[in-house]
């Protein structure tokens, strides 16, 4: 019990430290945020304006945002509501007690078939690797499935420990790991494709048709479930891992986003998974017979799974707590084998300095990947920034977060002002007169700020990673002579950082949009919809221009229009209302109009030279 409250403490201070979630993970947190928060209102989730590559299902977020309010609603009677980021982080380490919780069922499993030094040994283990502590608290769509599949698979290994309930136990693994696959991920239904085929066509435990008809009973539900629930999210008749599948293995289009070597995967991805437990894991595939049984349908998965171009370590994540496992389980063999000679002492100096060494790894990275989610620390950032603009109540803040920002951490839970700030991520959004014309008055972005002055200013700046390098052998002699060994443990590496994203605000915000609209428009009336002399300046204009040619602006019926009255004062001299503009520059009011058009054509000449035609002549 005491290791799993280790597991599990481990699991909150890496889910604390980086509180942010990456672009991978965005749609199951987005639909967390939503379901949360706009319950059925189907048009206010994210998915419908920001679908990505391929759907993926609400299934897991339903059950997530269930658990999450079951203890946000106790908690709201008693204090405060709490602030949407301790919301993301409560949604989070819920999924993380449940990858928690599953381990711990497969420890049971490898204690029934190992022993319990193995089972200890195997909680140990997991603590010192870094990626399955800190994507327990990921929502990655491995993640959902991760906790099934652990329960499944301890009872796959307790099926081999029983005699009388083997068959049950085979009936459980299948149950489990089709409905992860059919809902979650088609790679859990690869993995048990082949287990089912060693324990059919190998060992003999199966017999063919009853797993197959096990497999049918769990499946067709799941299908069921997931075409009612998610075609019902994503409003039209839809399985999301099927077409994920279809996307992956038929089309082979993930290999755009970058292939690797075959052997990549055993060469490159398990030795940073498992850490110690990849060379224990190979000694003791070779040296004993029962643990070669229990990772032969792992291996194999994974070379299939080389067999395709494009590799990611969450393809085979569900390979890490069984190659953990038979490293458990050779320590406790050689643990119980050399009883109290020096041999165990040396076992255990030997066993204790790798797993240190995989601690220090997996704080150094903890410590790296704190730099990747730029885009929500820059949010957060943005909220605490200290303006004058956050203090005028009249001024409407408008944010735009470009596609770096809502790829490296901005998600909804990050919207901490809303609705009284407006957030934006609209990626057709890119140019300055993009910004000026949708009125954002603050900009997250990669884009450096020289690109968009003087209109924006820079008032932060996010790091990020750059690269990791290796320190000069001298710095590790001198922490050695010097016994400064906190110092090396803590960044054994250099890490270098450079600037990832800026935050950027309109320095004067009305002069800003009024300079826009008058380049971007040649005829500009800035008006009141209740004034007389105004309606006077429409129908006047509209005897020579047609439709659309004159762009009028109500000011009464914008929230900032006392700070664009000041801005057009500033501007023209004038205050009073009508105002009109002719090639960026103000010809007065009512009555200069009435006097131009008096006094002959040059009324009518300036507008029919910007375009206007006359529908008649003058009166």
């Amino acid at each position: 019990m005491k290791l799993v409250l280790v597991l599990y403490g481990l699991i909150i201070i890496h889910c604390i430290t980086c509180p942010y979630t990456k672009v991978e993970e965005s749609f199951n947190l987005q639909a967390i945020h939503d379901i949360l928060h706009h319950g059925t209102s189907r048009s206010r989730f994210d998915h419908l304006e920001f679908p990505g590559v391929v759907p993926r299902s609400f299934i897991g977020a339903l059950f997530i945002a269930f658990l999450t309010k079951l203890i946000i609603l106790p908690w709201s009677w008693i204090l405060p509501p709490i602030n949407l980021l301790t919301e993301q982080l409560l949604a989070r380490l819920l999924l993380g007690a449940c990858v928690c919780f599953s381990l711990t069922k497969l420890q049971t499993a490898i204690t029934s078939l190992y022993g319990f030094l193995a089972g200890r040994f195997f909680l140990l283990l997991c603590c010192c690797q870094f990626h399955l502590v800190f994507w327990s608290t990921r929502t990655l769509p491995n993640t959902f499935a991760l906790p099934l599949v652990l329960i499944g698979l301890s009872h796959w290994i307790k099926s081999m420990a029983s005699t009388s309930g083997s068959t049950y136990h085979l009936h459980r693994m299948i149950y489990y790991l089709s409905i992860a696959g059919v809902i979650f991920r088609f790679e859990v239904g690869v993995l048990l494709v082949i287990i089912m085929c060693y324990e059919t066509l190998v060992f003999r435990r199966l017999g063919l048709f009853e797993g197959l008809r096990c497999l049918v009973k769990s499946a067709i539900p799941s299908l069921v479930l997931s075409v009612l629930v998610d075609s019902w999210f994503w409003q039209q008749w839809i399985w999301p891992e099927g077409m994920v599948f279809y996307f992956n293995a038929i089309l082979n289009k993930s290999s755009e986003w970058g292939t690797l070597s075959w052997h990549a995967y055993f060469t490159q991805f398990l030795p940073r998974l498992l850490m110690i437990s990849y060379p224990l894991a190979i000694l003791a595939f070779l040296l004993d017979a029962r643990i070669r049984r229990l990772l032969l349908p792992f291996a194999t998965f994974v070379s299939v799974f080389s067999l395709l171009p494009h590799k990611e370590w969450r393809f085979i994540m569900y390979t890490i707590p069984i190659f953990t496992a038979a490293a458990g389980v050779i320590l406790s063999k050689a643990w119980i084998r050399h009883g109290n000679t020096r041999m165990k002492i040396l076992l255990a100096l030997g066993v204790t300095g790798g797993m240190a060494l995989s601690l220090v790894f997996s704080t150094f990275l903890l410590t790296v990947s704190q730099l990747n989610y730029p885009g929500g620390e820059a949010l957060w950032n943005l909220h605490h920034l200290q303006q004058p603009w956050d203090t005028n109540q009249h001024q409407q803040i408008s944010v735009h977060m470009d596609v770096k920002t809502a790829m490296t951490g901005a998600s909804r839970f990050g919207q901490l002002n809303y609705p009284a700030w407006s957030y934006s991520k609209i990626e057709s959004h890119t140019t300055l007169d993009d910004f000026l014309e949708a009125r954002y008055t603050h900009l997250i972005t990669a884009t450096p700020p020289s690109a968009l002055e003087p209109d924006f200013t820079e008032v932060g700046v996010t790091y990020g990673l750059e690269r990791i390098r290796p320190r000069p052998i001298s710095s590790y002699l001198n922490a050695a002579k010097t016994r400064q060994w906190s110092q090396i443990l803590r960044q054994p590496l250099d890490i270098d950082v450079k600037p990832a994203l800026y935050t950027l605000a309109l320095a004067r915000p009305q002069q800003s949009w009024i300079q826009y609209t008058l380049r971007k428009h040649p005829v500009v009336l800035y008006s009141k919809s209740y004034c007389p002399y105004c309606r006077g300046a429409k129908q006047l204009l509209n005897r020579y221009c047609v439709g659309q040619q004159i762009h009028i602006v109500e000011l009464d019926q914008l929230q900032d229009g006392a700070q664009i009255k000041q801005a057009l004062k500033e501007l023209s001299g004038r205050s009073t209302f009508p105002n009109l503009f002719v090639d960026g520059v103000s010809l007065g009011g009512f009555d200069n109009m009435v006097e131009m058009d008096q006094q002959g054509q040059s009324l009518r000449d300036k507008l029919q030279m910007n375009g206007c035609l006359g529908n008649s002549a003058p009166e």
